[in-house]
């Protein structure tokens, strides 16, 4: 039945006894049919665009403290035409006033109302995720300090902390807890000024990169991301245990430099009159600065010689071979998806679409430059997804976070080593992208008619000056590192074709989900058929 409560309209679920018998065989699919419409107004459910067939709980482990009463779920969503995936979330009841105050504050944490029968009556509450209770997260907190295990029905929940886990962060279970605004594919909650705990929502066995990467740099005493506390991870029968959750010390910080980017770009282009940028001052020694911190990471991360999964390996002719393969792919996908939509797109993007369309042969030969020369470099486990948004802005440094890679790739493809050029590329284009985004910006202001060639003239020499600092401080940072190729021919071909890999992405992406910001990927890999592909070589 449907009842409101305030304003919300929900579906009310009654059990007796006890709410956790919500997960017995026989009441648990009246659970499972309200799990579609929760699953599908989740910030962090990555299936929007499939067609849900089923969805079952296949796991259910109670987490229970002396204060709290909880249960993680592993929810087994099926989809039309095949394929599944595996999502989690920490389910708790809140009763009584802490109910009316969940509704108010947090609506978007609610499942459902439910009405526990018992002796005296029915007592009535609300389901709800259970992060957003301040208890519940600390008490999870707490319980992945003191490695804590959980048992449920067939498999096991492993909580563990690092010697970094000192008792000063088991003083951030009792700080007041906040769930971070924004995540998209995980939920984050913050604990005050000392630690934050990610809930990885999708799940699969293996590793995560995120706690792997981050073990390997805390352990490394690496300064520039944060550092690993612990972690929960979830063992079940005949498969190896995969990631549910990271605790990561707090980074002070002034947001991500998206952002920071975005503000002082057009800053720049605001307040300065004429062509010429400034000379010193300006984003550049920004770009400088991450360029130093990016080759600092690579050389971190290239340093183990005991552990398989990050000893670093040559690339024989087979791998750069392969790499074509695979660049030429996603080339190929992203242009026949730019052709389909050809109709579609408006005036503009459709004059770049057929441009581009006819640079395909262009395009695909770039691809073919590193497995023609077969460069000499190793390869090393990197960042994978690598761009402005994913560096903390301190106010004077860069601190690099979320090493999960792309969530929607498999963990096999995400844990892959590579020549780590790849992140290099993949910052660039998130410069190329800040230009964009500040010149449509700039573009809506009164002034613009008068001033529109100037601001994209302004804007392109931003991107290389930036381009160029963020570059040269990279390659003098990095030196003589193995995973960089020796000739700067080699470096600045294969710079080339991940950035042609990279914006291929980004074009399928756009016209998947923004067709109308297709335009900005379209620009990008026509800059790169061009006789001088890219402005400036990675030398």
């Amino acid at each position: 039945m449907r009842e409101a409560i305030g304003w919300l309209l929900l579906i009310m679920l009654t059990v007796k006894g006890n709410w956790e018998r919500l997960f017995d065989k026989d009441t648990v699919g009246a659970l499972e049919a309200l799990l579609p419409s929760a699953l599908l107004s989740a910030r962090w459910y990555g299936g929007k665009a499939r067609t849900i067939a089923t969805v079952r709980i296949n796991e259910t482990i109670p987490l229970r403290t002396a204060a709290t009463s909880m249960v993680m779920v592993f929810i087994d969503v099926s989809y039309n035409g095949g394929g599944h995936d595996v999502y989690t979330m920490i389910l708790t009841v809140s009763m009584g006033e802490r109910a009316l105050q969940m509704q108010q504050a947090h609506p978007e944490a609610v499942l459902t109302e439910l009405i526990i029968v018992g002796r005296s009556g029915g007592r009535r509450g609300l389901l709800h995720d259970a992060l957003w209770d301040h208890a519940c997260a600390g008490a999870l907190l707490r319980a992945i300090c003191y490695g804590n295990g959980f048992q449920g029905a067939s498999g096991r929940l492993l909580a563990s902390s690092t010697p970094t886990f000192s008792t000063a962060f088991v003083e951030a279970a009792s700080a007041e807890s906040s769930v971070m605004k924004g995540e998209q594919s995980n939920t984050s909650v913050r604990f005050g000024r000392h630690a934050m705990l990610k809930l990885y929502r999708r799940f699969e066995a293996g590793i995560n990169p995120d706690l792997e990467i981050g073990r390997v740099l805390t352990a490394q005493g690496y300064a520039h991301s944060p550092a690993v506390l612990g972690s929960l991870e979830y063992a079940g029968s005949n498969q190896q245990p995969g990631t549910v959750a990271i605790v990561q010390a707090f980074v002070e910080n002034q947001g991500d430099t998206w952002q920071y980017t975005l503000s002082e770009l057009e800053a720049e282009l605001a307040n300065s009159s004429g062509l010429a940028m400034p000379a010193s001052g300006t984003y550049t020694d920004a770009a400088a600065l991450l360029g130093r911190r990016t080759a600092e990471l690579h050389l971190a991360l290239a340093q183990d010689t005991v552990d398989p999964a990050f000893v670093p390996e040559p690339c024989d002719p087979g791998y750069w071979q392969s790499l074509r393969d695979r660049m030429t792919r996603s080339v190929e996908d992203s242009l026949t998806l730019l052709d389909g939509h050809l109709q579609a797109l408006d005036e503009p993007n459709r004059r770049l679409a057929i441009l581009l369309l006819e640079s395909k042969a262009v395009l695909l030969s770039r691809l073919e430059a590193p497995a023609k020369r077969n460069p000499q470099a190793v390869r090393i486990r990197c960042h994978g997804d690598f761009h402005l948004g994913q560096v903390l802005y301190t106010g004077r440094d860069f601190v690099i976070i979320d090493f999960e890679g792309e969530p929607a790739r498999p963990l096999a493809e995400r844990r892959a080593k590579h020549v780590p050029i790849l992140d290099v590329a993949g910052m660039i284009r998130s410069f190329h992208y800040a230009a964009s985004v500040v010149l449509d910006r700039m573009r809506s202001r009164p002034d613009a008619d008068e001033r529109r060639s100037e601001l994209e003239q302004r804007a392109r020499q931003w991107y290389r000056s930036t381009t160029e600092a963020f570059l040269s401080s990279y390659t003098e940072t990095a030196g003589k590192a193995p995973f960089l190729p020796e000739q700067a021919e080699d470096r600045a071909l294969l710079l080339d074709a991940y950035l042609i890999e990279k914006a291929s992405y980004e074009l399928s992406y756009e016209l998947n989900n923004r067709p109308s910001w297709a335009g900005t990927p379209m620009r990008g890999l026509l800059q790169l058929t061009q006789a001088e592909s890219h402005m400036v070589k990675c030398s």
